[in-house]
């Protein structure tokens, strides 16, 4: 072999030998993302119907609730940000995978950015949220921290973004063997009942169904069998 030939190898990891840390963060972000939901999904149910049209009664309920409150912050934050490890692992996956030129990492990965910009800016305000609840510097206007707590039972719901990442995996999987083939079909499931529940709407629900195709695509990954 030339001197030429040798200099101009690209020094790439192979996908076979590279980590699998990325699948652990993948099944940890949606446990963690889905636990945060529900968690979070119960500072949404008062103990009677007038009191969701009374911003005073919210307001008194949900400072027995602070501690759950303070106790969604880390998880939001931390599936989020796990979801991004996840979707880097994948993007590096499918690379290695896919046809040169493919958007398909590309679009994989951007989706689970989409997910944690949305979980992050969702936790944005369960501090305000908490601080105000419990009168820890002013006394709040009730109006306004009930107005804060509807953003925190809305935004980190909004995993939608995540379909780029389920329909890449699809194509990917089905058409170019770059995943299991299984995943393709399970992530088409997936992409067909987030859509359908957006165009409901339903939207909340796609934070429950991306969270589980995070484990089911993260434990599909991490069990698979290294080439030989």
């Amino acid at each position: 072999m030339s001197e030429a030939a040798v200099t101009s190898a690209p020094a790439v990891v192979p996908v076979a030998t590279a980590g699998r840390g990325w699948t652990v963060a993948g099944v940890l972000a949606g446990v963690v993302g889905f636990a945060a939901l529900v968690l979070e999904s119960s500072l949404a149910v008062f103990s009677q119907e007038s009191v969701y049209a009374d911003a005073s009664k919210m307001y008194t309920e949900s400072y027995d609730n602070r501690f759950v409150i303070a106790a969604v912050l880390p998880m939001l934050v931390f599936s989020g940000l796990t979801a991004v490890v996840f979707g880097a692992g994948l993007r590096r996956w499918l690379a290695a995978q896919s046809p040169a030129g493919s958007l398909l990492p590309d679009l994989a990965g951007w989706g689970t950015v989409l997910v944690a910009a949305l979980t992050l800016a969702g936790s944005g305000p369960v501090t305000e949220v908490f601080f105000q609840v419990i009168h820890e510097y002013n006394p709040a206007d009730p109006d306004i921290a009930m107005s804060l707590q509807r953003l925190m039972d809305t935004l980190p719901w909004v995993w939608t973004g995540l379909l780029l990442t389920t329909i890449s995996v699809t194509w990917a999987a089905l058409r170019h063997g770059a995943a299991p083939r299984w995943l393709g079909w399970v992530s088409a499931l997936f992409s067909l009942l987030m859509i359908a529940v957006n165009v409901l709407p339903q939207q909340y629900l796609t934070g429950y169904l991306g969270a589980i195709w995070l484990v089911v695509a993260g434990a599909a990954f991490g069990l698979r069998r290294r080439p030989s």
